[in-house]
């Protein structure tokens, strides 16, 4: 599995409100990577966590669920455009190859 597609499986259960959250306070494997949630609170509560990956090689952005606004971000960016521009950079490269 790609890290591309990971982290579309991860939203996506995210998102449909399939994610244990409280499960991974404390680092455990999640489809055979290591991540970690961090609680994001304010003044009134908790709004939402963050999701980690502490152990990985690979680099991997940080993802955060803002339950409140119903946001989920890849790096501070929206997910479905993260990932898309991941596609579009991949689909760039091929492009790029002599014939």
């Amino acid at each position: 599995m790609t890290i591309e597609q990971y982290l579309y499986r991860l939203c996506r259960n995210i998102l449909n409100e399939r994610f244990d959250w409280r499960k991974y306070l404390t680092t455990r494997s999640y489809f055979g990577r290591d991540l970690c949630v961090t609680p994001l609170h304010v003044s009134y509560g908790q709004i939402g966590y963050t999701i980690h990956f502490p152990y990985s090689r690979d680099p991997m952005p940080e993802l955060a669920y803002d339950w409140e606004m119903n946001e989920l971000t890849i790096d501070e960016e929206n997910w479905q455009k993260w990932l898309a521009d991941e596609d579009e950079e991949d689909g760039d490269s091929e492009d790029a190859t002599p014939e």
